[in-house]
């Protein structure tokens, strides 16, 4: 029989083979974690971009059904130099998200939105056009705020009445010129395609409907503050500011946002999404040339479009 000393002994680890493991582990999470984000991220780029394609298809039917687009706001105007509408309380407001629901599998709720009155009239449509409707939204955006704030004097039931109505990752590309000077009133001689009053159909894009934007995708503001774009009225931005500009938060801006003032922007990197006259997607870079951008605007420029 072999003397205790010389019987085999099982061993652990010691701890310097320990640290190795551990960081050899640290090196393999470092390098899969980058490639689990970026998963995700090509998962929530896609939704979004399978999200336009259905509102596109629904302001093509829309189109068929009326012969004309749905306009971006329905609402009284002056500022900007252009031709002034009076006000008029018979200007309901209601914007090309909301008249495009029953084509969006939205019928019930279309039904229950009191078209004839302005939207903050009745409380049984305050409750319907504050509803989420997801085919508005990008997943990649973390704002966690359902809905956002217009009057301030409107509340769903959220703190301090700043939760009026649905949110929207959507707007409109209502002109290629700056709109900071329309102060929430919307100038109605935009050179897109849906803007305040408009009335455009496919003859009005001589451009061509493949190298004309409708709708873009838009961020809001910073997480928390309930601002941001709403799909049931007045929803429009313009082109001037460019792709995740300075009034934007992916462009870097901190303090309040303002629907004048607001450029295209999203959380993908390097740009954001735009739905075609053709009903097709593209992301667009955020580097992408501003005049390329303007001439993508206008529905009857008559511009010849480059490389995009």
């Amino acid at each position: 029989m072999l003397p205790y000393f010389l019987k085999s002994r099982s061993r652990g680890f010691t701890l310097v083979e320990l640290l190795v493991v551990i960081a050899i582990i640290g090196v393999l999470i470092a390098l899969l974690l980058p490639a689990v984000q970026q998963a995700r991220e090509a998962a929530r780029r896609s939704a979004c971009t399978n999200n336009f394609k259905q509102v596109g298809l629904a302001i093509h039917n829309y189109h068929d059904t009326h012969l004309a687009f749905p306009l971006s706001a329905h609402f009284s105007s002056g500022n900007c130099g252009s031709q002034a509408v009076p006000w008029n309380e018979n200007y309901w407001r209601y914007s090309w998200g909301a008249h495009i629901l029953p084509y969006l599998e939205q019928t019930a709720l279309y039904d229950n939105i009191s078209f004839e009155k302005n939207y903050n009239f009745q409380s049984n449509t305050l409750s319907d056009i504050g509803m989420t409707v997801d085919a508005f939204l990008c997943p990649s955006d973390p704002q966690g705020d359902p809905r956002t704030v217009r009057t301030g004097g409107i509340s769903n039931g959220g703190p301090d009445n700043k939760d009026d109505l649905g949110r929207s990752n959507m707007a409109s590309t209502a002109d290629s010129r700056d709109w900071s000077c329309a102060s929430n009133r919307a100038r109605i001689d935009g050179n897109g395609v849906l803007f305040n009053f408009s009335k455009t159909n496919f003859a009005s894009i001589t451009d061509g409907t493949s190298n004309t934007m409708l709708v873009g995708e838009v961020t809001g503001g910073i997480g928390g503050s309930y601002e941001g774009n709403y799909w049931s009225v007045i929803n429009h931005a313009d082109t001037a500011g460019g792709i995740n500009g300075p009034h934007t938060v992916p462009g870097g801006m901190t303090g309040s946002w303002s629907l004048d003032t607001q450029e295209f922007s999203s959380y993908h990197p390097g740009g954001c999404h735009f739905l075609m006259g053709d009903a097709s997607v593209h992301f667009l870079s955020e580097n992408i040339n501003q005049t390329v951008l303007a001439d993508l605007t206008t529905r009857s420029g008559g511009e010849v479009v480059g490389e995009y």
